[in-house]
């Protein structure tokens, strides 16, 4: 019979695990303490107005290489709808609608010729995201310099202007990093334009879920562990690690049933595994003490309901405003509830704000952008906040990210906070997962 192996958390990183060694053929038993899976990615119904409700944003591309492949293992590959080819929708105070849409080119011209004809930059901009382009080809010496550096630090030295940066350039870098240019490590940053927009037309394309995000996901890979042999079990939390003598030798649950003996993967937020540890580890050990420190980054999604449509865009960028992003949910997910949801990231200073606050900015904002709005009745907002969204990718963060393997043996850790190489994105949880996964079958 094979081998046992108990995998504490059911989100990205906790399933993609569990899949992959219920692949390998191993026993998964997957204990979730929340009644649902999903953990920070998931659907919900909003129970006003019937809407499947995403508890945030999530937008994958062509480059989530490791995320595919976990939604072809799973079967669910094709609730994703993948553009073409990259074409991201700006619009600006007034109503101004521009685009950028990558030609197919071999990269980088994709990019930079789709850069040229666009109307969404001036002659000057077009030069500067020219510029750019010329100093990531010329990679080893600006990775190096960008180590200790923000991304707004990064940009202004290879040129880049206020306007560009204000307009375009951080409306990347808070969709891929949840975090203000300010703060967010440019070596990071650096890397995700790479990979994202510098690699290949097909890596540079959008998807969106053409479902609620749960059902790309959650149930389908629940299925595949057990149709393995393995048990995934919801509303079962873990009181504690069985850890000693430098050994993890499985899980206490909250009901004070053992599970034991059995490697342990830890798929939980850092902040949670503080309290699943032994509470003199961390202290006597820098490797959990070091990660156990990151600090949060949080997400606040605006949702609203009108009784007419508002906009015929599925998604835009938001130039000049508080808000960033717009997505048309029900163009997106083919309904006809007049459903949109629009997206604050790296929102420290906005989320003390009150919910009423934060709704009156967005309906302000939206009538600048799209005039339509202040003809429109609004009929129902949930605003959601999530205060431990991500961690927070500045470039003292990214030396206290911790490998999978821990000093504690037989516990391995997996989420987007440790160190991928990638800012908190679900392929960053999915690669942390099949990392784990390795990590358990290296060592039996």
């Amino acid at each position: 019979m094979s081998d046992e192996v108990l995998i504490v958390g059911g989100g990205f990183a906790g399933l993609a695990a569990g899949v992959a060694l219920a692949e390998a053929g191993w026993l998964v038993r997957l204990l979730e303490q929340r009644r649902h899976l999903g953990g920070r990615t998931r659907s919900f119904r909003d129970p006003t107005t019937g809407s499947v409700v995403d508890n945030g944003q999530h937008i994958l591309m062509g480059c989530y290489h490791a995320t595919i492949r976990f939604l072809t293992t799973i079967g669910t590959l094709e609730r994703i709808h993948f553009q073409p080819r990259l074409a991201v929708p700006f619009l600006d105070r007034g109503g101004r609608l521009t685009r950028l849409e990558c030609l197919d080119w071999p990269s980088p011209w994709h990019l930079l010729l789709g850069v040229l004809r666009s109307g969404s930059f001036s002659w000057k901009e077009k030069v500067q995201v020219l510029r750019l382009g010329r100093a990531l080809r010329s990679a080893k010496e600006n990775t190096d310099r960008a180590a200790g550096e923000s991304v707004a630090m990064w940009l202004s030295r290879l040129g880049q202007s206020a306007s560009l940066q204000r307009n375009f350039w951080n409306l990347l870098c808070l969709a891929a990093m949840n975090e203000d240019p300010q703060i967010a490590s440019a070596r990071l940053f650096e890397r995700v334009l790479r990979l994202a927009l510098f690699t290949s037309p097909a890596d540079s394309r959008l998807g969106i879920a053409r479902v609620g995000f749960s059902e790309c996901y959650t149930t389908a890979a629940a299925a595949y562990i057990e149709s393995h042999g393995g048990r995934v079990e919801t509303g079962r939390g873990v009181r504690q690690m069985l850890i000693a003598d430098g050994v993890c030798r499985g899980v206490e649950l909250s009901d004070g049933q053992k599970l034991e003996p059995a490697p342990v993967i830890s798929a939980v937020p850092w902040q949670q595994l503080a309290s699943l540890l032994p509470c003199d580890l961390p202290r006597g050990e820098p490797f959990f003490a070091t990660a156990l420190a990151l600090r949060p980054a949080p997400i606040i999604s605006i949702n609203l309901w009108f009784n007419v449509p508002i906009t015929e865009l599925e998604f835009a960028g938001l130039r000049g405003t508080t808000i960033q992003w717009l997505f048309n949910k029900s163009r997106i997910l083919g309904t006809n509830d007049n459903y949109v949801s629009l997206v604050l990231s790296g929102a420290h200073e906005h989320v003390s704000r009150s919910k009423q606050e934060l709704l009156a900015t967005a309906l302000q904002e939206l009538g600048e952008l799209l005039p339509g709005v202040r003809r429109a009745k609004l009929l129902h907002s949930l605003v959601i906040k999530e205060r431990f969204a991500t961690f927070s990718p500045s470039p003292e963060a990214q030396p206290m990210r911790p490998s999978a393997r821990t000093p504690v043996r037989g516990l391995i850790l997996a989420g987007d906070w440790t160190a991928t190489g990638l800012p908190a994105t679900i392929e960053g949880a999915v690669q942390s997962g099949y990392t784990a996964a390795r990590e358990v079958l290296e060592a039996s």
